[in-house]
């Protein structure tokens, strides 16, 4: 450990007595998160009830907790409180059976096996705009969630009736609704405590194993593997020869879905968000479409040769990361930014904080994609932008939700518009990821063939 060469903590709100600043946080967490980091800098702490969190912003100290120390830190307990739902999946393992895991499930996700599903996306896109009509009233949100837990669930299961999917998925927001209460309380009765949210929570999460029990059970019964997800997990081995167990298959098969939907659906809705409230960044991208698709679907092949899209989706990640922050618990103790982090202090790192730094995105509310054009990735430091985390656990399905995100993106954009009813930003709801309260009402506009225009 380098010595510590400051004495105390970093710099922050002293908050109230008795709960810090958890009043502050609770009310608005994103907007408290960035405060902090633009009056006390870098590095800063802060107290919720009896615990402290230090606030790192700079790109080196966040390189530092999730890569050069991440041996030294575990996930923080807002990772462990999802258990319940997610077991010991890759969010909430740790160790040798978490890097077991990975490894286990990294084939399955290699780019060149994920473009194959490109074909799926599409045909579940043009399913969903078959549904709509110019004029149409729509909440944004809500469409493409549904999208993508179709699509995750097409692609990771290989289920197709959609009320099995609508089950699944009322099941799973009930799960997590109640892991969220649980969460935000400072007393909290024991999970085997019969209270009313927790048999809420026992009967959503066994409906969702009975559903999986049977994708496994399928799965294994099969002389031939499949091309869903769930199928390459099934044949997985390690160096030793061994594979997942049910109970791993299970809880990998959560992990995936419940972050493979969330996040591109929301950067599919804060995407749409900021180019119906930005119409020359929407004439740049339509245009781009037209040129290359044509008013086809987007495939993996078109993928390259779209780059004001990648732009777009990059911007819209800045912006409005799905993840906005993340946690790391240390468990020795540790030096950062020269103070000493306790053992089992907490180290906060914040996207929403990071992306908006003028160090390193000039004017960093102003929605502009062209920032990305030119090579800025390249130009900036590592853990300036990092909206999939980083170090070891990285997250394992970015490339997928790339493609994804891309191919609706422009599948859908070659066929429709969306008028927003207000272009301020809609109020936030941070939950595991970053919701828009209340969702984003929108008309539909439906674009006349051959003219990509906005």
């Amino acid at each position: 450990m380098t010595p510590v060469t400051k004495s105390g903590r970093p710099p922050g709100p002293r908050g109230s007595l008795f709960a810090g600043s958890l009043r502050e946080l609770a009310a608005r967490p994103p907007g408290f998160l960035l405060d902090v980091a633009r009056e006390y800098g870098d590095i800063a702490a802060f107290r919720l009830g009896p615990k402290w969190r230090f606030l790192v912003s700079h790109p080196d100290l966040i390189e530092q907790v999730l890569v050069t120390d991440a041996k030294h830190y575990v996930k923080h307990i807002g990772a462990r409180a999802f258990k319940p739902i997610l077991g010991n999946g890759l969010i909430t393992s740790e160790g040798d059976f978490w890097l077991r895991q990975r490894r286990l499930s990294q084939p399955a996700f290699l780019r060149s096996r994920v473009l194959k599903y490109s074909p799926v996306m599409a045909d579940l896109t043009n399913g969903m705009l078959a549904t709509w009509a110019d004029g149409q009233r729509v909440d944004v949100q809500f469409e493409f969630n549904s999208l993508a837990s179709a699509i995750a669930l097409k692609t990771l299961f290989g289920l197709d009736d959609p009320t099995d999917r609508k089950g699944f998925t009322d099941s799973l927001q009930v799960a997590l609704h109640q892991v969220g209460n649980r969460f935000r309380k400072l007393l909290r009765w024991p999970l085997w405590a019969p209270t009313t949210g927790n048999l809420r929570l026992r009967r959503a999460v066994a409906h969702l194993d009975r559903v999986i029990a049977g994708v496994v059970a399928a799965g294994r019964a099969r002389t031939e593997s499949g091309d869903d997800l769930m199928s390459r997990l099934l044949v997985a081995r390690d160096e030793d020869g061994g594979g997942m167990t049910d109970r791993q298959l299970r809880d990998e098969a959560m992990t995936l879905y419940l972050a493979g939907h969330e996040t591109t659906a929301l950067v599919l809705t804060w995407s749409w968000f900021l180019l119906a409230t930005n119409p020359e960044a929407e004439e740049k991208v339509v245009g781009e479409w037209g040129r290359v698709l044509g008013g086809r679907a987007a495939t993996a092949d078109d993928l390259p040769r779209l780059p004001y899209t990648d732009s777009v989706i990059a911007e819209s990640m800045r912006l409005y990361p799905p993840a906005y922050v993340i946690g790391r618990e240390a468990t020795c103790d540790m030096e950062l930014g020269g103070y000493r982090v306790r053992k089992g202090y907490t180290v906060i790192m914040s996207q929403w904080v990071s992306h908006r730094d003028s160090r390193y995105f000039p004017d960093p509310e102003v929605f502009q994609p062209e920032r990305w054009l030119g090579g800025l990735s390249g130009r900036i430091p590592r853990y300036a932008y990092y909206p999939f985390g980083g170090g070891p656990q990285m997250c394992i399905g970015n490339a997928f939700a790339l493609a994804e995100v891309a191919i609706v993106l422009a599948t859908v954009g070659q066929r429709y518009r969306f008028t927003v009813e207000s272009s301020s930003p809609p109020e936030l709801d941070p939950q595991i990821t970053l919701q828009p309260r209340g969702g984003i009402p929108a008309v539909l506009s439906r674009r006349t063939p051959g003219n990509l225009r906005p």
